[in-house]
């Protein structure tokens, strides 16, 4: 019994995975109030786990820019190594303080629900794009 119902799971998750490649990214397109529009379902929770996934990559990109600016510029620099190593332990507070943050927002929800998940990664997104504009307007 187990066996089967372990491999009805398998097919299932193989033709979803098919599926889901097949039509191409379901929530491409996606932002956070079109996340906020859809009938309050996991379809909401996806497409903000998708969305905070998406702004979390764009805000990798826009930090290994900023590194790659101020290498590109270094002479310009009186203290690039002291520059370089603050501006990681910032990324790395920034990142744990985003996250606790968001966690915190989270919990006002029931743990692990929907709305749970939604909250948090509606948190991210908004904080990726807060810092991503924040990187951007760096001024060396």
């Amino acid at each position: 019994m187990k066996k089967n119902l372990l491999l009805l799971l398998a097919l299932v998750f193989s033709l979803n995975t098919y599926a889901a490649k097949k039509d191409g990214d379901y929530f491409k397109d996606e932002t956070l109030e079109s996340c906020y529009q859809k009938k309050m379902s996991a379809a909401v929770q996806n497409c903000m786990i998708y969305l905070s996934d998406k702004k979390k990559q764009e805000y990798d990109k826009q930090y290994h820019l900023l590194l790659e600016n101020a290498w590109k510029r270094r002479d310009q620099f009186h203290n690039y190594t002291l520059f370089i190593n603050a501006i990681a332990a910032s990324e790395r507070h920034w990142q744990n303080f985003i996250d606790q943050e968001c966690l915190a927002q989270a919990y006002l929800d029931e743990k692990e629900s929907i709305a749970f998940y939604t909250d948090k990664n509606a948190c991210l997104i908004k904080g990726y794009i807060e810092r991503m504009k924040s990187l951007k307007n760096y001024q060396f």
